[in-house]
């Protein structure tokens, strides 16, 4: 007996990819906007494509058990030569990328995710190591693979599962392919809160958008009638659809219930679109036009390939990647998209082109191939031959913060009343170290210094917060300016003679993440302060008026009495040092240095309060530029030959706190402040 219901080519559905794909795509390429992230719901166009396949799989299938029975062979030959072939050569080009550009690490990592990916068990292996959503994850060329892994172990069963529902319902599957959706909805949602990372990941979470495609293709094979033309305001619908996949895209989040429901909005758009699109509606019209349509037909291998070009890219460059490097990317992507579309994916899925034999042999041996290659590189722990043993020592180096921990207390607290103290703790303190984060940066060094030097210090600091008196962060809630206060009052109370001040005035100052004008820009909101109370007419007098406060502060401190060792804020780097210096070890394009120029630029206004001091017998002002920077060359350096000298953009690492406490102690000798070294 005939079919009644064939299935037919429907064009709207290659441009609802179209649109799923790029969603995901703008999301992986991270293009940002004041701030903001474009598209930060686009994650969402592959909970899309579930819909697309379950919808495509259970038509398929539902034409198959119609006629009688469901040739297995068949499906899965059709399966094989339509991932495949594709799957390999994106496979295998990446990882003759990952081998000529990534470090020893991130290749074996690689070669996990990959080997993983090649038996389709991806997000099994990504659910027990890697956060989608972490900044780590945009360098994980072979993250998006975990989605295709999904749509495998669900093939698997679901054929034969459709085959019994089909039998025992006598051809009509459609309310227990509503039950079981349902049940796995239920189970995403109870465990959405508590398990995220296994309701993004497994199968049995993901199963109900899969199978919402699958109602959508009973109901339109079994009440096409009722569903195409009956139902009032069916046009409707589309319009319906896309609007919804636009917020869901637009304002989508990954975590909690809220976030989730965007994922619930995302899967009752695509099936509006589904369910009631091809009836000459405006929605339907805009995706079947030619753009939509081709970007449809590729959006397989689109999809395929943009992960490892952003990635790789990524590893490759030493900065941020630009907005229109970012466009040029894309652009790359769909063009590998279009050629293997044309030379893979078009030739394996023709009828009579390879034989079923030859596909599987090819394929078979393809999988051997590189499981080897992958599991060499895995064995190898990355492959470090590559690399000379100079590469390979720098590649080993860690950089830590020398911040100090007594007790199991690390001695960056907040607070008064839990003071750390530093150096010979067995006499009282009389000496105090203020500032921010990059002051306990110090305080392993400088507890090593006072030691030597029979005293002991406090530690007064606040992550976030300069030790100027009287100001206030401007976009934060950091009660910086009662902090200072309190912290003036302690250092009479407990008749702290000495005081050493470090911290990163410059970015609080000038209110900017630092730019190093080659590339490295520190990422992150701005931290500027202002004097508290007064509300600047304009930026310069905001900035005029911190400075202001900084002298005020360095003189209050000198008239209650006390000695002022004031360090200036280190060189910014912009980049990540420890993350570029590994890049760049790989590449062979070492050393990682900045402009000093550019970093006196950035301190000329804390220099030029300093300056005001100089010659005070109870003041000392340390200038990391000695230590950092050389004058002959014109840059900063950010390591030596086996060290790395800062833990971020702009932290000092132990070894580089290390360095500059051994300057200041060389200065405090020349200024008679210490005694001479015996």
């Amino acid at each position: 007996m005939a079919d009644p219901f064939p299935m037919r080519y429907r064009p709207e559905i290659d441009g609802l990819r179209a649109i799923s794909v790029f969603a995901v795509v703008i999301f992986h390429a991270e293009f940002f906007w004041r701030g903001k992230q474009i598209l930060p719901g686009g994650y969402l166009g592959v909970d899309v494509f579930f819909v697309i396949s379950g919808y495509l799989l259970t038509t398929i299938l539902l034409d198959e058990l119609a006629g009688g029975r469901v040739d297995f062979w068949r499906f899965y030959m059709r399966r094989i030569r339509r991932i495949l072939p594709a799957l390999y050569v994106v496979i295998g080009i990446s990882t003759l990328g990952a081998i000529w550009l990534l470090p020893p690490d991130s290749l074996k990592e690689f070669s996990s995710n990959g080997l993983a990916a090649l038996f389709f068990v991806a997000n099994i292996y990504l659910w027990l190591t890697q956060d989608y959503f972490s900044e780590a994850a945009g360098l994980s060329s072979l993250l998006h693979l975990w989605s295709l892994s999904v749509e495998e172990q669900f093939y698997v069963a679901y054929p034969l599962l459709l085959g019994l529902i089909y039998r025992f319902s006598l051809g009509k599957p459609t309310k227990y392919l509503i039950g079981l959706s349902t049940f796995s909805l239920i189970l995403a949602l109870g465990l959405q809160r508590s398990q995220p990372a296994e309701v993004f990941y497994l199968v049995q979470f993901r199963a109900w958008e899969l199978l919402a495609g699958s109602i959508v293709a009973a109901v339109r094979r079994h009440r096409s009638s009722l569903v195409q033309t009956g139902l009032s305001g069916s046009r409707f619908f589309p319009l319906f659809g896309g609007v919804a996949l636009l917020v869901a895209f637009v304002l989508g989040q990954p975590l909690g219930l809220a976030g989730y429901a965007f994922t619930v909005l995302s899967i009752v758009g695509a099936c509006s679109i589904i369910a009631f699109a091809g009836n000459g509606d405006w929605m339907s019209r805009l995706l079947s036009s030619r753009p939509f349509v081709c970007i449809g037909l590729v959006s397989y291998s689109f999809y395929l390939w943009h992960q490892p070009i952003f990635a790789l890219a990524r590893h490759y460059a030493i900065g941020e990647i630009s907005n229109l490097q970012r466009v040029l990317l894309i652009a790359t992507a769909v063009t590998m998209a279009a050629l293997t579309w044309l030379l893979v994916e078009k030739p394996f899925r023709k009828a009579g082109a390879f034989s079923n034999l030859t596909v599987s042999v090819t394929c078979t041996a393809t999988t051997m191939v590189l499981a080897i290659v992958l599991s060499v590189n895995m064995i190898t722990e990355g492959l470090p031959q590559r690399y000379t043993p100079e590469q390979q020592a720098m590649m080993s180096v860690s950089a830590e913060r020398g911040t100090l921990s007594l007790k199991g207390q690390d001695c960056k607290s907040a607070s008064i009343e839990r003071v750390c103290v530093i150096g010979l703790r067995s006499v009282p303190p009389t000496w105090a170290v203020l500032g921010d984060s990059h002051a306990e940066t110090l305080s392993d060094a400088l507890s090593q210094l006072f030691e030597k030097l029979g005293v002991s210090a406090e530690m007064l600091t606040y992550p976030g917060c300069p030790y100027v008196l009287g100001v206030d962060p401007v976009y934060t809630t950091e009660h910086c300016a009662n902090f200072a206060s309190a912290v003036l009052g302690k250092l009479r109370h407990d008749r702290i003679t000495t005081v050493v001040i470090n911290d990163r005035i410059s970015a609080y100052m000038e209110g900017t993440r630092f730019d190093n004008e080659e590339g490295g820009i520190e990422p992150g909101q701005p931290i500027p302060v202002q004097v508290k109370g007064v509300t600047p007419a304009n930026e310069l007098d905001r900035i005029l008026g911190v400075q202001a406060a900084l002298s005020n502060t360095i003189q209050t401190l000198l008239d209650s009495g006390l000695t002022v060792i004031y360090i200036a804020p280190v060189p910014e780097v912009g980049w990540n040092v420890p993350h570029t210096v590994l890049k760049l070890t790989a590449t062979g394009a070492m050393p990682l240095t900045t402009a000093r120029q550019v970093y006196l630029d950035r301190i000329r206004r804390v220099y030029d309060v300093l300056q005001g001091f100089d010659g005070r017998s109870n003041f000392l002002a340390v200038y990391p530029e000695a230590v950092f920077c050389n004058k002959e060359s014109g840059r900063c350096i950010t390591h030596t030959a086996n060290r790395l000298l800062y833990t971020d953009t702009d932290h000092l690492s132990r070894e580089g706190a290390t360095m500059l406490v051994d300057y200041m102690t060389e200065q405090l000798r020349k200024s008679r402040m210490i005694p001479a070294e015996r």
